[in-house]
């Protein structure tokens, strides 16, 4: 389990850093393709900033796993890490409702026609 936290917080830090940036992207849509979000600037930069937000989560309980406690975290805490949780969560949803929605620049349809005899 520590290995899989380890390669999501390096993948967190290396994503987050590269978007603080502003690199423009396209984000195609789940179960649409031929549309999605494109990313650019802000809502990069906002990406980026909750995905550092994320990396620190797994900081935060790697080090406490490091330091041997056993048992139920402090309520300090616990508080500190859900507010951290509600931080990312509100970072990644302002990204994508700032993206700008439309067709993917890149999306052809697939060729299923029959050709003509």
């Amino acid at each position: 389990m520590r290995a899989f936290v380890a390669f999501t917080m390096v993948l967190c830090l290396l994503g987050g850093a590269w978007l603080l940036g502003g690199p423009a992207f396209f984000w195609p849509d789940r179960f649409d393709p031929a549309q999605g979000v494109r990313l650019g600037g802000l809502s990069s930069q906002l990406l980026g900033a909750g995905l550092l937000t994320i990396a620190g989560l797994g900081a935060m309980v790697i080090a406490r796993a490091a330091r041997g406690v056993r048992g139920t975290p402090s309520p300090g805490w616990q508080l500190r890490y859900f507010l951290l949780i509600l931080l990312a969560l509100g970072l990644v949803g302002a990204a994508f409702t700032l993206g700008e929605r439309g067709p993917n620049p890149d999306w052809r349809a697939p060729d299923n026609a029959v050709a003509p005899q």
